[in-house]
């Protein structure tokens, strides 16, 4: 299963938006996440440059959508990418976001094939959450043994 991800929404449900450089926090955070997965995952931001930009980092794929009469969003990637995996792929793809209109469009290019998902990104925002919790507790492996030392004294 691969990923196309409404990154600017994404960022949003993670407080990242409002910080400098979230596009740089979210793509690091994107590549811890899926490190040594066979998944290819596309980060689509919306971008103030006419030309936008885009770039692979691993299998990460960045794309910063253009503003010009084509894409006034990155939604508009977003379902170009979509349209294109369904004609280029037999692999499953889920696209994250929590908007409304964009769901819908991904819904109606979609509806004949099983092969496109839907998440919310606030449910992914979470699951990341977690995950990240889980990675940095702050504790060495040292202080945990002696942690489950104690509990284990204790509990005898």
């Amino acid at each position: 299963m691969n990923y196309i991800i409404d990154a600017n929404n994404l960022a949003g449900k993670l407080d990242l938006l409002g910080e400098e450089n979230f596009d740089k926090k979210l793509i690091e955070m994107m590549r811890n996440y899926f490190l040594n997965k066979k998944i290819k995952v596309y980060l689509v931001f919306d971008s103030a440059d006419l030309m936008g930009d885009k770039f692979q980092e691993e299998n990460i794929f960045v794309v910063y959508t253009p503003r010009d009469k084509y894409y006034k969003s990155a939604d508009d990637k977003i379902v170009e990418l979509v349209k294109k995996y369904l004609e280029d792929s037999k692999e499953e793809i889920t696209v994250v976001t929590d908007d409304i209109e964009l769901k819908d469009k991904v819904k109606k290019i979609s509806e004949k094939t099983n092969k496109v998902f839907l998440q919310q990104a606030t449910a992914f925002a979470e699951k990341l959450k977690l995950d990240i919790y889980k990675e940095d507790d702050g504790l060495s492996e040292d202080e945990k043994d002696e942690i489950n030392d104690e509990l284990l004294n204790i509990w005898k």
